[in-house]
């Protein structure tokens, strides 16, 4: 864990995103995480984390990438595995607060989140079906963790 801890703190120069990972990996809601490992480093990681409220929803947070690797499209390649993962596992979406052009390439759309109710609420907070039609008929809230909501 201390590794994870590591990169989340390096990505994102604070702790925040490293105590958050921490917590959630503890919690008792269901995850999927994977690390990117070169030469026995992990220089990635990312999170999928049950959210309530929809059926199947997952969040994708947070993705960290060590600052010296960001050039190799390990990111991309983490998130691409995790959404191949999510979809096997039976999960029906995955929301994202993030930059819309970047996770825009994996599918991720604001106007499929605008479906939902959520405290994230906002043009960065994006949805992809993982099965076709999944956020058609959707509405109400999405809710996070409490772990997300303790972000200075």
């Amino acid at each position: 864990m201390t590794a994870v801890k590591i990169i989340h703190e390096r990505a994102f120069e604070r702790s925040f995103e490293a105590e958050l990972v921490e917590s959630l990996l503890f919690d008792k809601r269901a995850t999927l995480d994977m690390a990117a490992i070169i030469d026995g480093q992990i220089v990635g990681h990312a999170l999928l984390t049950a959210l309530d409220g929809q059926d199947g929803a997952l969040a994708l947070a947070p993705l960290a990438v060590d600052p010296d690797w960001r050039d190799f499209l390990i990111g991309t390649e983490l998130v691409r595995r995790l959404i191949d993962d999510a979809k096997d596992q039976g999960w029906k979406s995955i929301f994202v607060l993030g930059d819309p052009v970047y996770y825009g390439r994996f599918g991720f759309s604001s106007e499929l989140a605008d479906c939902v109710d959520c405290v994230f609420q906002c043009r960065e907070l994006q949805a992809l079906e993982l099965e076709e039609g999944a956020l058609a008929n959707v509405s109400g809230p999405l809710i996070y963790p409490p772990q997300f909501s303790a972000e200075p």
